[in-house]
């Protein structure tokens, strides 16, 4: 039994390798992907320390220079790691590469500003940003502190100066700092993975689905519409060998795309896949079972090459795009990161950013290895009970 089914899993992965199609995704869109996804996303952390733009609109030009309150607010935002950048009417006009409207965090500065300051009228700063997440909620915040700063400083300069007809904050901002705040962790900084570390092995699950649910899938729907398995099984193979030695050949591809992966990630992008890498193998030899499985169910109850097509697409891209494998899930909103922990690709994910990254255990990533192979051999017998030969 065991050499039949050895004996079918060898001849169907041969057979899939003379694809040229399979070949192109299986050793170079893995590059294109983890190249591109990984330059994308190196930013996605959030732990970088670029400075955020931020375009300031004077209401009329040079009022961030003539107006003292408009120009500590400027000082302020930039003491908050703000790279501010003046537009007014004149120079938006000009030529240039970004105009006021072409950035995503806009400040409008009141025309009558310092008038209205002065007279102690209510002042309204409008602000928009289409930045999203808790980053929007984070330069909100940094806004907010560089009026609130503003005022402060304004308070301590009258302070200082009870008798100035004009306001300067020079002295304010050279005072010493008589208070200091000490920031130390307390414990072990995480760092989100972002970029290559992010990419290759996301970009890696989600060819390890797209592999057998497109290829896998595929080649099992033109041997059951060509006659193929009709005449496998008119011979002496029983149907658990066909169906097993089918499963296996998917198998078999799938462990050629994990493996490729690894190395490429490990020599091109310099991935070090951790001190568990024999826990994150199994992990993905599960996952590659898991889709093997389902590779063999949507080629026995697929209509057509197109749905295969359809399904096979759709599906490795929703899963991997649900599943944190485009970007760290833990960056993205707590209900995504719900719905994450409820899927394959969160739970594959999950395991392998806590063994690469976060100094997890292989114990800490038992209930996601469970729960994995329990869907494998969920998938594999609705295989065996819905697998058709015509």
């Amino acid at each position: 039994m065991l050499r039949n089914i050895l004996f079918i899993a060898k001849k169907d992965f041969v057979y899939s390798l003379k694809e040229k199609t399979l070949l192109i995704w299986l050793f170079v869109m893995p590059i294109v992907f983890f190249g591109f996804i990984g330059s994308t996303t190196s930013g996605f952390s959030g732990n970088s320390t670029q400075k955020t733009n931020i375009a300031v609109w004077e209401a009329f030009p040079g009022q961030t220079e003539e107006s003292p309150i408009a120009k500590q607010i400027v000082y302020r935002l930039q003491q908050e790691n703000l790279n501010t950048i003046v537009f007014n009417e004149k120079n938006d006009a000009e030529e240039r590469k970004y105009h006021f409207e072409n950035y995503t965090r806009k400040l409008w500065l009141p025309q009558n500003l310092q008038i209205d300051f002065d007279s102690g009228k209510q002042i309204q700063i409008k602000y928009k940003s289409t930045a999203g997440g808790l980053t929007q909620d984070r330069d909100s915040f940094f806004i907010e502190k560089a009026v609130y700063q503003t005022i402060g400083d304004f308070l301590v300069f009258k302070k200082l100066n009870p008798d100035a007809e004009e306001t300067n904050f020079d002295e304010v901002n050279n005072l010493p700092k008589n208070l200091e705040l000490q920031v130390t962790s307390a414990g072990e900084k995480l760092d989100i993975p972002s970029g290559f570390n992010q990419a290759v092995p996301g970009i890696l699950v989600m060819f390890i689905m797209m592999i057998a649910l497109s290829s896998g899938a595929q080649s099992l729907f033109l041997e059951r519409q060509s006659g193929v398995l009709k005449r496998m099984a008119a011979s002496p193979l029983t149907r658990k060998e066909i169906i097993m030695g089918k499963w296996l050949g998917k198998w078999f591809i799938t462990l050629l795309q994990m493996i490729y992966g690894m190395l490429i990630g490990w020599l091109i992008f310099k991935i070090y896949w951790g001190n568990h890498i024999v826990s994150i193998i199994l992990i993905l030899l599960l996952w590659a079972a898991f889709n093997s499985a389902l590779a063999v169910l949507l080629g026995s109850f697929a209509k057509s090459e197109g749905q295969v097509s359809a399904i096979a697409t759709i599906f490795s891209l929703l899963m991997a795009a649900l599943g944190g494998c485009w970007w760290p899930i833990e960056i993205t909103p707590e209900w995504m990161q719900l719905l994450a922990s409820i899927l394959p690709t969160g739970w594959v994910m999950d395991s392998m950013h806590e063994l690469m990254y976060f100094g997890g255990q292989i114990s800490e990533i038992l209930p996601q290895i469970l729960a994995l192979a329990v869907l494998s051999v969920i998938a594999f017998f609705s295989a065996v009970k819905r697998f058709r030969f015509y």
